[in-house]
């Protein structure tokens, strides 16, 4: 169902449902586009633990039993995965007065 646009005088107006369709949209895509920043940043930080673990076991004093999951999962990991993701959500749902 398409709405067409009302002329007032010489400019066009949009109708309120335009206006939240136009929301609507532009939320979703900013939604989904979230969900995959937030995976990939994820996957990019256990990889980077996976780094740091193997560091660890041959240069440094880690025990080499030491999984990178138990690493990922530890509670010194769970700030920079809280923070990584508030970062992300802050930087796409930013106010559009920003972006100028």
């Amino acid at each position: 169902m398409f709405f067409k646009r009302r002329k007032l005088g010489t400019t066009y107006t949009r109708s309120p449902a335009q206006n939240v369709q136009t929301a609507m949209a532009g939320n979703f895509s900013k939604v989904v586009f979230t969900i995959f920043i937030i995976i990939t940043y994820l996957v990019i930080l256990y990889v980077v633990v996976g780094i740091i673990r193997f560091l660890g076991t041959e240069f440094g004093n880690m025990p080499q039993e030491t999984r990178v999951i138990d690493l990922y999962n530890s509670p010194y990991n769970f700030p920079v995965k809280v923070a990584g993701i508030v970062f992300i959500i802050f930087y796409v749902f930013r106010d559009k007065m920003t972006n100028r």
